[in-house]
């Protein structure tokens, strides 16, 4: 898998997570929820710079 090509597919992954937790997940839990998306697309993007997906 390209960079290009893992970036999109990672970042349309996150946008539907986002939306998901956006309509699903009660308000209290909405701002944990999240940060924790937004940390793991930030591991996976890092993994995919240095390479480990190819």
């Amino acid at each position: 898998m390209t960079f290009k090509k893992g970036y999109y597919l990672g970042y349309l992954i996150f946008v539907l997570a986002i939306a998901i937790v956006y309509f699903i997940i009660p308000p209290q839990y909405g701002f944990r929820a999240l940060i924790t998306l937004t940390t793991l697309f930030c591991l996976y993007q890092f993994f995919l710079y240095l390479g480990f997906f190819k």
